[in-house]
Formats: C-alpha cells, structure tokens, sequence
C-alpha cells in the first residue's frame, strides 16, 4: 500500500524529509506546506534545492487536508498547535519534529488539546528527531539485556555551527552576555522537550518519577566569532551544556545531557568529548554505547540536519499503523526494557 504524505515546510530538515519520501518506494509525496507567502505556488522541488517534482507548495491548510494525505510530516521551525489540532481532526497522522515528544512542553493545555484531537480524529500523533527521538529509542532497546536497571544517561555532543538558525540560537541566549536576565529561564524553555523525553523513558520502563531536574552551564566565546549568519561577540554564550535528570527513589534514573557549541574559540572548553551520543545503561550487565554522526567531509547546510529528518520519514509505516491518539517511540520499535532497582 502507498502511504500519501504532505510535507509541512520546506526548510533544511524538511528537505532531507522531502529526499527521503521521493526515494522511498512505500511513500509518496502529494503536497506540502509553504510558511511564507514567497514559497507558495512555487515547486517543492525548486524549494528543497532539487530539480521540480509536479508539486506545488501552498499556504492554504484546507487545501491541504482536502488532499486527503495519509500523514502530515509536521517540520515548522516554530509550531502552530492550531495547524496540528485541524490536521488531527480530519484524521490525518502527524509526525513532528518540532520541539515535540508528547506535548508536555508547549503546555499542559495545548499537550490536552492535541491528544483530545488526535483520538477524535482517529489519528496517530508521534513526535522524533535524532535526540529526543532516536537516541531515546536506542537506550531503551539496549536496557532490554539488563536487570535491577540503576541508571539509563544519554550524553549528547554537537558542533551545531552548520545549523543556521539565528532564530534558534537567539532563542537559546547565544550571543548573549551570561547575565542577560531571563537567559537561563528561556535556555529551560527552549529544552523542555527533554524533560518531555526524561519521562516518557520513564513510562516505558513502567515507572514514577520522584522530579526531573535541570542544570545549565555555560561556554562563552574568547574573542569575536564571526559566524557569516550570527554574530558571538567576545565574552557572550557560544556554547550550553544542559542535562535533564529524573530521579527514582532519590537517585538518579534518567540522564539527559545536551552539550551544545557554535565554535571551539570557548571558555570552559566544551568541545572535547568529540560529536555524537554517548548512551550508558547501568545494571546487570552494563552497557555503554558510541553513537558518532558520520557526516560527508564537504558538509553543506541541508545534510547536516538529515538524521533528525529521516527518524521522522522512516517511522511513517509504523505511525499510520498505530493505535489513534499519542504515541512515542516506546509504542513503535522492539523496546524491551529490563527490571528497574528500586
């Protein structure tokens, strides 16, 4: 059976998704959504840098849904849960990559508002990207061979220079002295969806977390950093460490750790655990896990984003089959998880 797919957005992890469907022999590509004025009307394929496709871009949301696509691939660079509540309502399966593991983190009445839409509308809501998403799935899959569990961390390592998202990085408090007020509250904000994470691993592990706390550090840039696309004045934030921790019986359970740079001229020095995951899975027996992103050594902007895009394009089969109404990766892969030590 041929899945029919709507992509949302034409921006860099978009066009990777985009990719990927078009290669895909199960997918196909039908419509897509353009954010701005300027894209619509336009060809998707002119938009994601390929040659055209026959399928022209829109801003028209009930044009969309009259399409009636199997499953939306949800990837604004800022999410409109009004978008994704029509979309749900209408009966169309949702994948997102935007900021989006259950909901929790655009707040308890949105996340309500959706999960009520989604089990209207007889849809399937899935939230994924490369972390959370895909590293979450692999911690827990490897927890499989352990008993009396202790501890599960994820330790995440990037060099997000080739992500150019000033919006982003603005967001987070880069460039930015370190006692700007409200930096620290709106770094947390930005990262809620790893707390999303922390207890959505929890629940697969069939347990209740005591709190999920959060630390942040900061790297600040030794002299000015000229980026091309975003500036890092000397002595402001170019690089976050962030971790997540929920705790069980008191100790630490789940570990969540984010460590995130735009350029190694930094102070501390957070670039030395190199680039990738690290998953530690401590009981009985422990594990640890490398997980390194081996990019192509001429890196443009669009293949830089690619993991997150095709976590969300390769879980279409399993989404459109699963049951109405949220579901995360502990619902979708071969997710074992072993006996926790209470």
């Amino acid at each position: 059976m041929t899945i029919r797919v709507v992509q949302w957005t034409t921006g860099n992890v978009a066009a990777n998704a985009v990719r990927a469907v078009l290669a895909h022999p199960d997918l196909e590509l039908i419509g897509a959504y353009a954010w701005s004025a300027g894209k619509a009307g336009r060809d998707v394929g002119e938009l994601v840098g390929l040659d055209p496709v026959g399928i022209v871009a829109t801003g028209d949301v009930d044009e969309l849904i009259a399409l009636r696509p199997d499953v939306v691939l949800y990837m604004p660079l800022l999410w409109d849960v009004d978008h994704m509540v029509r979309l749900l309502d209408a009966g169309i399966n949702v994948i997102s990559t935007a900021n989006f593991i259950t909901g929790r983190s655009y707040g308890e009445d949105q996340m309500r508002r959706l999960h009520e839409a989604a089990e209207a509308g007889g849809a399937s809501l899935y939230g994924t990207g490369i972390n959370p998403g895909l590293a979450s799935a692999i911690a827990l899959t490897v927890s499989g061979g352990v008993r009396d569990l202790e501890r599960i961390s994820i330790w995440e390592a990037a060099d997000c220079s080739v992500y150019e998202s000033a919006e982003t990085w603005d967001a987070l408090g880069f460039g930015r002295p370190p006692d700007t007020p409200g930096l620290a509250e709106g770094a947390k904000a930005r990262q809620l969806v790893f707390q999303d994470a922390v207890e959505m691993m929890a629940a697969a592990l069939g347990v209740e977390l005591d709190e999920v706390a959060h630390r942040l550090d900061l790297g600040l840039a030794t002299d000015d950093v000229d980026l091309g696309w975003m500036q890092l004045p000397e002595g402001t934030v170019c690089g976050q460490r962030g971790v997540w921790t929920g705790t069980y019986h008191g100790r630490p359970l789940i570990e969540i750790g984010l460590t995130w740079w735009l350029t190694d001229r930094m102070a501390p020095d957070f670039t030395s655990g190199g680039h990738g995951h690290v998953i530690e899975v401590v009981g009985t027996p422990s594990f640890r896990v490398e997980s390194e992103i081996v990019r192509p050594p001429t890196l443009d902007r669009i293949a830089s984003t690619g993991e997150t895009a095709h976590a969300a394009v390769n879980a279409v089969g399993a989404v459109v089959a699963a049951r109405p109404g949220l579901v995360t990766v502990a619902d979708l892969p071969l997710v074992a998880a072993g006996s926790v030590k209470p």
